[in-house]
C-alpha cells in the first residue's frame, strides 16, 4: 500500500496502526486535526470497513478532526472534542488576522495539529482541542498590540472566503514558474521555497520545481499567502496559458 502514498509513507503507517486498533479491539480513535489533503489518505487508507468521521468545529473548516471506529459506535459531535473560540479584543491597534493569530498560537508552543481552522470574519475565531483549550486561554493574553479575551462559542461559525481575483499569462505551468510569476518573486527564490518545502499544492508539500500545476489546485507559498488557480482553458497567440488567480484574503 505504502508505494500509492509517496512522500506520506509515515502517514500512512500511523493510519494504518489506527485502522488496526478499530478493528482488533474494537475502539474509537479521535485524530488531531488533519488538513484536506491527510483527511482524503484516511479515507483511501481505511476503506469501507469502519466509520470515518470528520468534523471541524467551523461549518466548512478546512482542517477536520476525524474518528474512526466500527460501525456500531453512535458517533455524536462532542465526541470530537473541539473547542470554537471567539478571541474578543479592542481594534483600536488594528484587525487582527489569520497569520497574526496563528503566529501567536505558535509561539505558545501550540502544535499545529492541535489548531483547526481561523476564521477572521466579523469577528475572529478559531478551533481548537477541548485539552489544549485551558492552556491557549491562560496563557494566550496578547496578540500583536492587542490585549485579548477568548471565550467559547456555542453560536455556529460558517467561514465563507473571500477572495481577489488577477489574470496571469504563463509561458508553463510547472510550479516555479506559477510561484514566480503569481506571487512576483524572482524564478530563483521560487525554486528555492520550493525545495525547501515552503510550498504546497493542495495542502501537501512539493519539492519538484518541474511539478506540473492543474485547475483548481490550491498553492500555498509560506509567508506570501495561496491562491487558487484556475485555468480560463484559452491561450494566447503565443501558447500561453491564461489563468486566473483567487488569492484568499
Amino acid at each position: 500500500m505504502l508505494e500509492h502514498f509517496k512522500g506520506d509513507e509515515i502517514f500512512v503507517k500511523k493510519i494504518l496502526d489506527y485502522q488496526f486498533q478499530a478493528l482488533n479491539h474494537q475502539r474509537m480513535i479521535l485524530t488531531p486535526f488533519y488538513n484536506p489533503h491527510e483527511q482524503e489518505i484516511v479515507r483511501k487508507v481505511i476503506g469501507h470497513e469502519l466509520q470515518v468521521l470528520s468534523d471541524g468545529g467551523l461549518i466548512h473548516a478546512e482542517n477536520q478532526r476525524m474518528i474512526i471506529c466500527p460501525d456500531f459506535y453512535e458517533v455524536v459531535s462532542d465526541d470530537f472534542e473541539i473547542c470554537t473560540v471567539e478571541v474578543v479584543y479592542n481594534a483600536q491597534f488594528g484587525r487582527l488576522q489569520h497569520k497574526d493569530l496563528l503566529g501567536a498560537l505558535m509561539n505558545l508552543g501550540i502544535k499545529r495539529e492541535c489548531i483547526g481552522d481561523i476564521y477572521d470574519g466579523s469577528s475572529l475565531y478559531f478551533a481548537c482541542t477541548k485539552q489544549t483549550f485551558p492552556y491557549i486561554r491562560d496563557h494566550l493574553t496578547q496578540v500583536k498590540k492587542s490585549k485579548v479575551k477568548l471565550r467559547e462559542s456555542t453560536q455556529n461559525v460558517e467561514i465563507i472566503h473571500q477572495y481577489t481575483t488577477k489574470t496571469f499569462i504563463l509561458s508553463s505551468l510547472r510550479l516555479d514558474k506559477v510561484v514566480s510569476t503569481i506571487f512576483k518573486v524572482s524564478r530563483q527564490t521560487a525554486c528555492d521555497a520550493i525545495r525547501a518545502g515552503n510550498v504546497k499544492v493542495n495542502h501537501k508539500e512539493v519539492e519538484e520545481v518541474s511539478f506540473l500545476c492543474h485547475n483548481n489546485d490550491m498553492i500555498s507559498f509560506k509567508r506570501h499567502g495561496r491562491v487558487k488557480i484556475i485555468d480560463e482553458q484559452r491561450q494566447t497567440r503565443q501558447g500561453n496559458f491564461v489563468v486566473t488567480g483567487y488569492f484568499y484574503k
